[in-house]
Order: C-alpha cells, then sequence, then structure tokens
C-alpha cells in the first residue's frame, strides 16, 4: 500500500485554487479601471498606468520583505502555511477596504494605497499558494495542479471585468456596443462619433445641473466650458450636414476638429462632489471581495489542509551559502524574461482601452471596453486550459483530440458570459482563426520548454507587427488581443528553464523570479510614455497615432523571450542538462 503515489488532497486543493481565482479576478479589474480613472481623475495615459504600477510593485516588495525575513527565519516553517496564507488573506481585504474611503475621498492616490495593499496581500499568498499546490500530493503531479490552479485564475480574469463593468457601467446595450457600420460612408461614421461625443457631454450637463453637493460657481464655469465644446460639435455637425458627399481631405479637417474638441474634454476638472458620484460605484464590489477574502482566510484556518513536512533544513543552508545568481546564466537572463513577461502580458491590455478609443480603432468608449478585456484575459485562459489537460490521464488520441476541443470551449465561455452581460460580441467571432494558429503552434511546440518559448515568442512579434500595419482596423485590434494567446504559456515554459540545474537552490531562485513579477508595473508605464506624445504631436508618426505606435514595445519584448527560449537550452546542454516536457504552473 506504502508503495502507491500519494493521490492529490483534492477537496484540500478546491479550497485553496479559490485563492487563483480572486488573484485573476483583482488583476483583470485593474483594466477596468484604467480608463474610468483616467476619465474622471484627468489623467495622461502614463499616469493612469500607474493603477497597474501599484499593483504590481507591491509583488515585488512583498517578495522583497519575505525574502529578507526568511534569511533570518522560515516564516512558512515557523507559522504554517495556513496561518500565512491567512494573513496575506486578510491583508488583501484591509486594501480591498480601504476603497471605500478612497471613492469617498475621490481621490486617486488613495486608491493606488488601496490597490498597493490588496497587491502586498496577493504576493504572500503567491508565496505560499504556489508551492502549497505542488505539495498536495505526489511530486510527479505537483505540477500539473498548478497549471489547474493557473487555468483557475485565468477564469478570475475572463469574468472579473464582465462583472466589474456591470457594477460601474450597468448592463450592456447590445445596439451601442455594436461595430462601427461597415456600410456607412465616411462621412456618415465621422457624424456619428460627433453625435455619440455630444450625446455624453449632454449627459454630463444634465448631471451636473443637478448636483446640490458642490460649489454652484464651479458648477456653473463647468456647465460654461462644456456648453462651448457642445456648441462647436454643434457647428460642426451643421457643416456636415450640409457637406454629405465631403471629400476625404474634407472628412480629415472634421476628423481633426473632432479631436481637438475631444482633447479639450477630458481636460476639464469636474466638482468633487460630482466625480464621487461617478466613482460611488466602485466600492461594492470591493466591499463585496473583502469579505470573500476575510470568509476564505477564516475557512483556510479551519480547513483540513496540512502543512507539507519540514525540509532538510541542513541542506538548504548549505545550498545557500553558496548561492550566487551569477553562477547560473539561465536564472539570471530567466529573471529579465519573467520581467518582460509579466511586463507584456500586463501592458498590452492595459493600454488596450486608450488605443480603442482613438478615432482610427473606432472611438471605444469606457462602458464597452470590457468584453475586449475580458477576450484578452480568457485568451489565457484559453491557452492554459489547454496546457492542463497534461493533467488528466489519458491516452495519445484523446489527449490530442482534447487539445482541439478544449480552447474552443473556452472561447464559447468567453462568448457566453458577454452575451449575459447584454454586450453585442458577434464580431469576435472571428477570433476563432487566431485560437486555430494558436493551436497549430501549441503542436509544434509539444512539450520542449525552450522550443515552445521561441515559437510564441516569434508568434507574439508577427501579431504585434501585423497589429501595427493590418489596413482594416476593426481587424488589427484582434492581432494586439492574440498576444494573451501566446503569452498563456509563457510562464511555466521560462520558469522550467530558470530554474533548471539549480538543485536546492531551486526555492531561493524561485523567490528572485517571482520579484520580477515588478515588470508587470514598469513596461506598462513605458508604453503608456509613448501614447501621451498623441497631445503633442496629434500627427501621429508613420502615419498612425502614437498610441498605435506604442505596440512596438510588445514587438521588443516578444523578441526577447523568443531569443531567451532559443538560446537557454543550448546554456543548459553546455551544462550537461538536457530539458524534457515543461513542468511548472501558470502566473
Amino acid at each position: 500500500m506504502d508503495s502507491k503515489p500519494q493521490q492529490t488532497k483534492w477537496s484540500q486543493f478546491l479550497s485553496l485554487i479559490v485563492v487563483f481565482f480572486f488573484w485573476g479576478f483583482v488583476a483583470a479589474s485593474n483594466d477596468i479601471l484604467i480608463p474610468v480613472f483616467k476619465k474622471w481623475f484627468v489623467l495622461s495615459q502614463v499616469q493612469s498606468q500607474l493603477v497597474a504600477w501599484a499593483f504590481y510593485v507591491a509583488y515585488f516588495v512583498g517578495s522583497v520583505i519575505f525574502f529578507i525575513i526568511s534569511l533570518k527565519s522560515d516564516i512558512l516553517q515557523k507559522f504554517g502555511y495556513k496561518k500565512t496564507l491567512a494573513v496575506g488573506l486578510v491583508l488583501s481585504a484591509f486594501g480591498a477596504f480601504l476603497f471605500v474611503p478612497a471613492a469617498a475621498a475621490a481621490n486617486f492616490w488613495f486608491f493606488l494605497a488601496a490597490l498597493f495593499i490588496v497587491g502586498l496581500g496577493f504576493s504572500v499568498q503567491q508565496i505560499v499558494a504556489n508551492p502549497l499546490a505542488i505539495k498536495m500530493g505526489s511530486a510527479e503531479t505537483g505540477a500539473h495542479r498548478l497549471t489547474l490552479a493557473g487555468g483557475i485564475n485565468s477564469l478570475g480574469t475572463t469574468i472579473g471585468p464582465i462583472l466589474l463593468g456591470i457594477v460601474l457601467f450597468g448592463m450592456g446595450n447590445k445596439e451601442d456596443s455594436k461595430p462601427k457600420d461597415t456600410h456607412l460612408t465616411k462621412i456618415e461614421i465621422v457624424k456619428k462619433e460627433y453625435q455619440t461625443h455630444k450625446d455624453e457631454l449632454s449627459k454630463n450637463i444634465l448631471e451636473l445641473r443637478n448636483d446640490r453637493q458642490d460649489d454652484p460657481a464651479k458648477v456653473n464655469e463647468v456647465i460654461t466650458t462644456v456648453e462651448k465644446n457642445i456648441a462647436d460639435l454643434d457647428t460642426q455637425l451643421a457643416s456636415i450636414a450640409q457637406n454629405t458627399s465631403a471629400s476625404d481631405s474634407q472628412v480629415d479637417v472634421y476628423t481633426s476638429k473632432l479631436g481637438e474638441i475631444k482633447q479639450r474634454s477630458t481636460n476639464i476638472s469636474y466638482p468633487i462632489g460630482f466625480v464621487k458620484d461617478h466613482l460611488k460605484e466602485v466600492k461594492m464590489p470591493f466591499i463585496v471581495l473583502g469579505i470573500a477574502f476575510i470568509l476564505v482566510a477564516i475557512f483556510m484556518l479551519f480547513s483540513k489542509i496540512e502543512d507539507p513536512a519540514k525540509e532538510e533544513e541542513a541542506d538548504i543552508e548549505e545550498g545557500s551559502a553558496k548561492f550566487s545568481i551569477f553562477k547560473y546564466p539561465q536564472l539570471y537572463l530567466g529573471m529579465l524574461a519573467i520581467f518582460i513577461y509579466v511586463g507584456v502580458e500586463v501592458s498590452i491590455i492595459s493600454n488596450l482601452p486608450a488605443l480603442l478609443h482613438t478615432k482610427e480603432f473606432g472611438g471605444v468608449l469606457e462602458h464597452n471596453i470590457a468584453p475586449f478585456v475580458s477576450l484578452y484575459w480568457g485568451s489565457l485562459m484559453i491557452g492554459r486550459w489547454n496546457g492542463s489537460i497534461n493533467v488528466f490521464n489519458m491516452s495519445k488520441t484523446t489527449n490530442m483530440l482534447m487539445k482541439l476541443i478544449v480552447p474552443f470551449i473556452a472561447f464559447a465561455i468567453i462568448i457566453f458570459a458577454n452575451e449575459l452581460s447584454g454586450k453585442d460580441v458577434s464580431s469576435f467571432y472571428i477570433y476563432a482563426f487566431w485560437i486555430l494558429a494558436f493551436i497549430i503552434m501549441s503542436f509544434i511546440g509539444g512539450k520542449a520548454a525552450g522550443k515552445t518559448l521561441m515559437i510564441f515568442g516569434i508568434a507574439g512579434v508577427v501579431m504585434m507587427i501585423l497589429g501595427l500595419v493590418y489596413p482594416d482596423k476593426e481587424i488589427a485590434k484582434y492581432f494586439f488581443i492574440s498576444g494573451g494567446l501566446f503569452c498563456s504559456i509563457m510562464w511555466p515554459s521560462i520558469f522550467d528553464l530558470a530554474i533548471a540545474g539549480l538543485g536546492k537552490n531551486t526555492g531561493k531562485a524561485s523567490s528572485f523570479l517571482v520579484m520580477m513579477i515588478l515588470g508587470g508595473g514598469i513596461i506598462p508605464l513605458v508604453q503608456g510614455w509613448i501614447c501621451d506624445f498623441d497631445k503633442t504631436s496629434p500627427e501621429g508618426v508613420m502615419g498612425i497615432t502614437w498610441t498605435h505606435f506604442s505596440y512596438v514595445i510588445p514587438i521588443l519584448c516578444f523578441v526577447y523571450l523568443a531569443f531567451y527560449g532559443f538560446v537557454t537550452p543550448r546554456i543548459l546542454k553546455k551544462q550537461g542538462i538536457i530539458m524534457g516536457e515543461t513542468t511548472s504552473g501558470g502566473h
């Protein structure tokens, strides 16, 4: 009996993966908060990316603090996995509850502090939950459990933006969320965009006239500014009505004028009470999250989750004394790869609302962003669910068949969830072609971490270039969104390559790799900084807006990731290490 492999403790494991769901839910919800905060706090694009920065820099700070403390004392062995995990959950709950006073004060920096504390709690949870998932059963199936947990994390990233979008903006309007009518002439499309912006400003004026909490002088000043913009829009609409057969150059003039008016609109600083009213809806989802964190923490403390057996501390100390990052090129190059991978994964989507808001990409407004955010993060779910198939013991033929079917099941869930929220996502059906390309590439990559990373890195480069040059912007946006598909399997591939051959130092190396999640806070800032050139150079660069051009940053990121996938197996071979199949779970 004793010789049988240890069975996965499913009841314990299923309670643990709730934590993975929360990580995904909050991380993806940030992408809905970014355009909302940008609008009401009158932020530049680079300032709006501080939302991602506050969240991901917390992972770095938390990991560093944990690492420094662990040099003196092994926290997990001293306090136990359950208690440490519960502390992380309570810390995140505190951060979530801080959204209430932050919304009441309508203070952007207060929101960032709240998000930082949520992320700090997540960093503790991440350090505990990943090894705990691996140890809830036999070592052979540990990596597959982590991959499965990564799939649950991705379910959270898919559902999070949809639910937060419903809370902030209400149920969707299928007509409103439809892509622009391709049968309209250029001048009719521009007219529609003028009317949409006028409707938005008119709604703000109605609400301002009912504002009883702000200084009437300030309210009237803002109303006058908004009315001036509406008057300019009316002037242009009257001109368009008399010029229905406008030439392309005349349409460009109307478009340019609309851009100027929109820029003035985004610079309007609304009264504080008015802003508070528009941010009050943010409170409820984070109150619910905070309560959920507390309940899960209590559940964890009273659950039957057992702490893994103690490690051989003497061996660990002996290995640690001789440890140096610079002895292992696979590790220091891998740390940069994790930094870049998390950075590009976050940057593509956190700058996407700004891209979709541009005229060339259809001027999508904040309340219609959620489906695109959901599709991007859902793309990571598609990839991870595909990778999770290896958890189940099935024949080679069944495995291959499932790898063809499961990605489309995941895609159907994304479509269904968005349809339930009342959004029109019929334009998403074409995305099936990208999913098919992903499936083909995953078969080519096989189970070799280096080869898979190289192929997916090259695919990411190709997709980003096509997104920059493809003439039809209704299609071009899907090239950018497909970055999620090709990022989906990168975490386990990089992780496997980076820790290969580290033996006793694997745990310490892992903590350095987790610190590099910091990239999710830095790279979006760089891309956001490029986007902001649109303010000073509205003519753009190379015939496109700076916001569109900013996607050269993901190209550079994918180039490095492809390089790391290519070079690391060769570095390992020189050390006498031949890589087998990918074993780590997803971030």
